[in-house]
């Protein structure tokens, strides 16, 4: 036991250390791109170590620590636009995008912070932006702002098991809703019979029984009668 746990340690330690190299390689691939496109040369960096970037994001299994180690503000740097506004080549922004989609929950303060949410909010309003890739920043984006504003704004980024739930929530509330127009319909109803049975009785009354007001006449005359009197 003592054993497993030592060959544990070994395992997370060589991994921070394969974290702490690729973010390094990152940023500093980054940063030359930005002199180079300062200088209006092209800007080849990143596009270089994309697939040693890609490689080791998709052999690292302590996903759930990435967030820690500082990743997340190497990816923002490398969704953000070049000094001149221009966007970094597709096929970065589409690997790292999609790599996102499998990443684990990310807060909301690591998002602020990194500046990742922001890169991917600009990515998706770019009108030079492709169209899978806004798809696909409309999923991220959906999914970190449901346990912001603890609400579901997207039904394609659901699981079976949440749809499955609102339903029922859904379902119940709309029994209760229901009920309470159909006890309003009734209450109504006695009423409108009340209401009716009042005025039958009033009807059925001897107009003598009550006070009458006066009505004005509706008659009309269209002959003037001579004056008598001289």
């Amino acid at each position: 036991r003592r054993k497993r746990k030592m060959d544990d340690v070994d395992v997370i330690n060589d991994n921070d250390d394969a974290v702490a190299e690729m973010i390094k390689v990152m940023n500093t691939a980054a940063e030359q791109d930005r002199q180079l496109n300062s200088q209006k040369k092209p800007a080849i960096r990143v596009m270089r170590q994309l697939p040693y970037v890609k490689a080791k994001l998709g052999t690292l299994d302590i996903l759930e620590s990435l967030s820690d180690s500082g990743i997340l503000s190497s990816i923002a740097i490398w969704l953000a636009p070049l000094p001149n506004l221009c966007l970094l080549h597709l096929e970065v922004r589409e690997t790292l995008l999609k790599q996102l989609l499998d990443y684990p929950p990310i807060s909301s303060e690591a998002l602020k912070t990194s500046g990742l949410g922001k890169a991917v909010a600009y990515l998706y309003k770019h009108p030079k932006e492709t169209t899978n890739n806004k798809g696909i920043c409309q999923q991220l984006i959906t999914r970190w702002a449901k346990p912001l504003f603890r609400q579901d704004v997207d039904f394609k980024d659901f699981t079976r098991e949440e749809r499955q739930q609102r339903d029922l929530e859904h379902c119940s509330k709309k029994r209760k809703v229901s009920s309470k127009i159909e006890e309003q319909e009734e209450k109504n109803s006695s009423d409108a019979n009340l209401v009716g049975k009042q005025r039958l009785l009033r009807e059925d009354a001897n107009p003598a029984d009550r006070a009458r007001l006066p009505e004005p006449s509706l008659k009309e005359y269209i002959i003037r009668p001579k004056w008598k009197v001289e």
